[in-house]
């Protein structure tokens, strides 16, 4: 015979999803997993990980658009704010609060790109971070790299058999010193 559910074993319920396993939860509460299972299905929590209103180191890099390595090298090695949470029978997740980077970013804004990440895709976002955007946006971080055309590498060829230097190259052709240099060499 099954036994009933009581308000204060919903309630440990709800409070112990996502810091618990599952059947840990069930041996305090005397339940079987199965148990335990059926009752959060019922209560629509049965995906533990969107219950604990957190986001996984990866959900983050997808949102910040950097390598899910670079958000675990800023929890290991710049103090990232993060917590192990056990989810479902065995599988766990690091989880991060989003009110928690956000603070971290603020301190640590020469680590974060901010023009990568979509405005308010990360609730919620504190005024300063669309400062930080417009910022980027007057002094670009990173360049993309754009190909080589032939026929930039034949005005390449005809602005060096003038003379001038691969700056001026540089400046005439909306790149880099260096890459004209590289680009020079590898034509010749």
């Amino acid at each position: 015979m099954s036994k009933v559910w009581n308000l204060e074993e919903i309630e440990y319920l709800k409070e112990q999803i996502g810091v618990n396993k599952i059947t840990t939860i069930a041996k305090t509460m005397e339940r079987s997993y199965h148990s335990v299972i059926v009752k959060m299905n019922r209560l629509g929590i049965s995906n533990t990980k969107l219950h604990t209103g957190l986001i996984t180191i990866g959900e983050l890099a997808k949102l910040v658009k950097v390598d899910r390595n670079t958000v675990k090298w800023w929890v290991d090695k710049h103090g990232l704010p993060c917590t192990k949470k056990v989810t479902r029978k065995s599988k766990g997740f690091y989880f991060i609060d989003p009110s928690d980077f956000w603070k971290w970013a603020e301190e640590n804004k020469n680590r974060v790109q901010f023009s990568n990440i979509d405005s308010k895709v990360l609730l919620p976002e504190p005024d300063w971070v669309q400062e930080e955007r417009l910022k980027e946006n007057d002094v670009v971080k990173k360049k993309a790299y754009k190909a080589w055309t032939t026929k930039e590498d034949q005005f390449l060829l005809q602005l060096r058999s003038k003379g001038l230097t691969f700056t001026e190259i540089g400046v005439k052709m909306n790149r880099s010193s260096i890459s004209v240099a590289r680009r020079m060499k590898r034509i010749l």
